[in-house]
């Protein structure tokens, strides 16, 4: 409910704040000059999230910057406003708010977040523009169809479900707690959960919930010891994640963790040190080590170090892709370039495989969502490693 209500709130403000004129007519032309194409973001550059906003929007402006030095698309250098709104929905709303009426973006594109995203959708479709791959696994951004709606992350719903069932499959897990964020993300967790166990004949043994920016978690990790999980499914992003997890350890109870992409990050190795040690998680794009990489990725990397002075990471690399897959719609769109073209240049995109291993992403008239499939990850020695090739659970 909280989530309609914002997004309702957002459309309605928009409504009355927004004093250009709103006609499909200027959704074909707005952002678009020339010599110029104008998309923008919203990101966390100072709020509780903020160490996946600043990468990613390293990585954004890195793609940017290469696509303009290699001559910009069909003659038109590429523009592109960045916000800050700390992961504070209200925040976002004002942000979007200067992108689409101010700086009168194109598209947006790679906004952050779940909440603030679902916050600041209804404006840009209102405006007729299109929602180009916001940084959440949440089903919402493709789903119900929106010919304006294109999301770039496999579900929050299909990744759990798809990684409890190998580890139900190939472990032997039969005791399995299901611990989440009490809001829209955790409830994607905990259904996917509830279903896939349903699907094994099984139910969650323990169900607990905490609020969003909880540290405390001893009195979660006390019950689904109590209940005997064997397997704890998280609905959570890095510092839960930790600190459930540590909470566990301090009580000298070690069941197996699984968590969602939202917890896929180099920094939880780097924070849980050996408190999260065999985590697992599912994901989409494999974490880029220097010593591991291929010699693209890794020149890649060494581009980005030597940009930004600092070592690339699979945020930086969400940035750069989510920019790069705007940019191959674009330029498959042509010099005509307006909404309608750009919805049929992404819709040609098949089975497209990047450097990074994500997996292969496609879209067409009917499916926005490009793609469903994950593979499972673990910590293994302070480091991510992939376990599995991409599967989906209907497989």
């Amino acid at each position: 409910m909280k989530l309609l209500n914002l997004m309702k709130a957002a459309a309605c403000a928009f409504a009355a704040l927004a004093f250009a004129p709103v006609a499909q007519a200027q959704s074909q032309t707005q952002g678009i000059t020339d010599t110029e194409i104008v998309i923008g973001t919203h990101l966390d550059l100072s709020g509780p999230i903020n160490f996946w906003g600043l990468p990613v929007k390293n990585g954004m402006e890195m793609a940017v910057d290469e696509v303009n030095a290699g001559g910009g698309i069909h003659g038109r250098k590429l523009r592109l406003v960045i916000e800050d709104m700390g992961y504070d929905p209200k925040k976002a709303v004002l942000a979007t708010q200067k992108l689409l009426t101010r700086d009168r973006i194109f598209a947006m594109v790679g906004s952050m977040g779940t909440v603030t995203s679902a916050a600041t959708m209804p404006m840009v479709l209102e405006r007729g523009l299109p929602h180009l791959f916001p940084i959440t696994p949440a089903e919402m951004f493709a789903l119900p169809f929106n010919r304006l709606k294109f999301a770039f992350f496999s579900p929050y719903y299909d990744d759990i479900r798809t990684n409890l069932k190998y580890l139900l499959a190939n472990k032997g897990y039969k005791r399995v707690g299901v611990m989440y964020q009490d809001d829209e993300f955790g409830a994607n967790i905990l259904k996917g959960a509830q279903d896939q166990l349903a699907a094994g004949g099984l139910a969650p043994v323990s169900v607990t919930s905490f609020k969003r920016g909880a540290t405390d978690f001893s009195s979660q990790i006390a019950r689904m010891k109590s209940d005997g999980a064997e397997l704890v499914v998280m609905g959570s992003v890095v510092r839960e994640t930790v600190g459930a997890m540590t909470a566990a350890r301090n009580l000298n109870w070690n069941p197996a963790f699984l968590v969602s992409q939202a917890g896929y990050a180099p920094v939880v190795a780097a924070l849980g040190k050996d408190f999260v040690e065999g985590l697992y998680a599912g994901a989409m794009t494999p974490i880029p080590y220097a010593d591991t990489a291929s010699p693209k990725v890794l020149e890649w990397m060494q581009r980005y170090k030597a940009k930004f002075n600092q070592d690339a990471n699979v945020e930086s690399v969400v940035g750069y892709n989510v920019i790069m897959t705007a940019v191959m719609g674009i330029n498959n769109a042509g010099r005509d370039l307006n909404v309608d073209t750009l919805i049929a240049g992404l819709e040609q995109i098949r089975d497209h495989r990047n450097i990074f291993g994500t997996a292969p992403i496609s879209f067409s008239p009917d499916n926005h969502l490009a793609t469903r499939r994950t593979f499972v990850a673990q910590i293994r020695k302070g480091r991510w490693v992939a376990l599995t090739d991409f599967m989906h659970y209907a497989d």
